[in-house]
């Protein structure tokens, strides 16, 4: 369990290997989460991809401004399903098209992806994950 913000930072700074995966994988109680986002924002990337934040830190970073950390929430399953629809709508094409790998991601939102984005490359994407998961 990882207790503070501070504690988070040394963890994820850590040039030990077990230190480091800590903070990727350790949960913290989510006052640690909030403190890290609001004190430490070059922190939330690495909030984000931490697997055991609450849904509430999820939701909140999934309309985050960067999309390095849009990135990171989109990657995660099971998302709700605002999520999937919230992310297959990203200005982001980067993040569109991590989405389509995400193998939560329901058919039907993979599918409309493949026939309506905006972007070729992620419509391909979306194509080649839709064959992938079709068989």
């Amino acid at each position: 369990m990882i207790n503070s913000a501070e504690e988070f930072i040394e963890l994820r700074d850590s040039d030990t290997p077990a230190k480091y995966n800590r903070a990727g994988k350790d949960d913290a109680p989510v006052s640690v989460w909030w403190d890290l986002i609001e004190k430490y924002p070059h922190m939330r990337v690495w909030v984000a991809r931490n697997r055991n934040i609450p849904k509430e830190i999820i939701h909140h970073l999934s309309k985050d401004d960067d999309p390095i950390v849009r990135d990171a929430i989109c990657s995660k399953y099971p998302l709700d399903i605002e999520l999937y629809l919230l992310f297959s709508k990203d200005s982001d094409e980067g993040v569109r098209a991590r989405l389509t790998f995400n193998k939560g991601l329901p058919m039907d939102i993979l599918k409309d992806i493949s026939e309506n984005d905006s972007s070729e490359f992620v419509r391909s994407q979306a194509v080649d994950n839709y064959k992938r998961r079709e068989y």
